[in-house]
């Protein structure tokens, strides 16, 4: 149910310094490709991004028109910033997403080569060896590993899960979407049993994983398309982010039997929410959304039936992705639309606090913060990877 509009609002600082980056890199500078999704290890010391572009302004359709092959890539760094390893390939596209598994030892790569063929490339981190290859027929929207990298699920037309036996990966089990639908985003919990996929035609669903089988998928529609889906580490909770005002959250246990939110709450002010997170416990929820050309972000405490605002803060410009630590101590936002204008990076504590701000040059799409909280990695349409320690 929809929470109290009677809240209480933090108290905060303004941040008057910059968040000073450790290193930032630049995989590809010509073309000039955009960092559309970063990763970070659990312990900050392994990050991995992918290039990526399209032409969004010049009124492209991802079709055999727009089929301009581009030297693209998937990219790794340690703690320092020095060069782990680099996978190029040639592309219409490239990375639209990657994911890194919490213990830095497997990496995945996904979005598009070629118009009708998408792609998901599994990494062993150590060697930097693309060890899998799997195509689609459309776009990779999403990947995201369990802890230990037993298990890679993917979003695009269909549901992708592949598996893990000691180093050598299989062919995925598919769960369809329904007709004309394809899947926007995905989360799975970190011991792999509970996997959600938000829909571009408003479905969010969840699907339990059995030794590496899909259960019988349960899920929820809403008018509107979903952007974002999480999950917390322990598969307690999930959450969703959709073209409406709200924030949607759900409980594992429950979802079977209701099919409905175990709570939302309206984003204040905003429009649209475009990107969600949560904790490992799924005791704390954040949640960004649009406000005409600027944007807030928003913390939840998640008390069941309920969710309690902690506190809400504005972003200079359109939020595109928000992330939380382990414990929920640490919030990221990062901000920037349309394409050729400035982006920001932002630092929150628990208490809503700014600790600190970057301004790039472009807009900037993602920003992850390891789980331990003690760095971030973070990726912009200048084609740049920035790493953050933590203090």
């Amino acid at each position: 149910m929809p929470v109290s509009s009677k809240k209480k609002k933090a108290k905060s600082k303004s941040s008057t310094g910059s968040m000073n980056p450790s290193w930032k890199k630049s995989p590809i500078s010509t073309p000039q490709e955009y960092i559309n999704s970063v990763a970070i290890s659990q312990d900050g010391s392994t990050v991995v991004a992918g290039t990526f572009y399209f032409p969004y302004g010049a009124g492209a359709k991802h079709s055999n028109a727009d089929a301009t092959q581009l030297t693209v890539g998937t990219f790794a760094w340690n703690a320092k910033g020095t060069s782990l390893w680099q996978d190029k390939f040639q592309a219409t596209e490239g990375v639209y997403w990657v994911a890194l598994s919490r213990d830095g030892k497997w990496a995945a790569a996904a979005g598009l080569t070629a118009p009708g063929q998408g792609f998901v490339y599994i990494y062993n981190v150590a060697s930097g060896a693309r060890v899998s290859s799997y195509n689609t027929k459309v776009r990779v929207n999403m990947v995201a590993f369990s802890s230990d990298g037993s298990y890679l699920v993917a979003g695009a037309d269909e549901t992708y899960l592949f598996s893990r036996s000691g180093a050598a990966w299989g062919a995925p089990k598919i769960l369809p979407s329904a007709t004309g639908d394809s899947v926007v985003a995905v989360a799975m919990s970190m011991d792999g049993q509970w996997i959600v996929a938000g829909t571009f035609l408003g479905s969010v669903v969840l699907v339990k994983n059995t030794a590496g089988a899909f259960g019988a998928p349960v899920s929820w529609q809403l008018k509107g398309t979903i952007h974002w889906v999480a999950m917390s580490a322990d598969g307690s909770t999930f959450t969703a982010a959709a073209s409406g005002s709200s924030v949607y959250c759900f409980k594992t246990t429950t979802f079977g039997s209701t099919k409905q939110p175990a709570w939302s709450s309206p984003l204040t002010g905003c429009k649209s929410c475009r990107a969600v997170a949560v904790c490992d416990d799924g005791s704390v929820v954040s949640a960004a959304g649009n406000v005409g050309t600027t944007g807030k972000v928003f913390l939840f405490a998640n008390q069941g039936t309920s969710g309690k605002q902690l506190w809400a803060q504005a972003t200079k410009r359109n939020p595109n992705s928000t992330s939380l630590d382990t414990a929920g101590k640490y919030v990221t936002v990062a901000d920037g639309y349309p394409d050729q204008t400035p982006g920001d990076f932002y630092l929150f504590d628990a208490g809503g606090n700014a600790m600190g701000s970057l301004t790039t040059n472009n807009m900037s799409w993602p920003m992850q913060i390891s789980a331990d909280g003690t760095a971030i990695a973070a990726g912009s349409d200048n084609s740049y990877v920035y790493y953050f320690g933590v203090k």
